[in-house]
């Protein structure tokens, strides 16, 4: 599991994706990603961001996206 920051004009949202698949349809999916050149490239993309290390950040398109949290889906701890 990812946490991952998305920043675009000084405004920032995270979002979880369980895997990178996940990550990959909310690329595609994203009105805020409609860029011909993400479509391309969304694979490619997609894999530099999974792999980034946590505190690093990468930017595409005016998107910077970096990791708040790498957490193994097994070690929740559910209450």
């Amino acid at each position: 599991m990812r946490r991952i920051n998305i920043t675009i004009n000084n405004a920032r949202i995270t979002k979880s994706f369980q895997t990178k698949g996940k990550l990959i349809r909310f690329l595609r999916g994203n009105k805020m990603f409609l860029f011909s050149e993400i479509s391309n490239n969304v694979f490619d993309i997609a894999d530099k961001i999974w792999n980034l290390n946590v505190g690093k950040s990468i930017t595409y398109f005016n998107h910077q996206f970096s990791i708040q949290s790498k957490a193994r889906v097994g070690n929740q701890l559910v209450l």
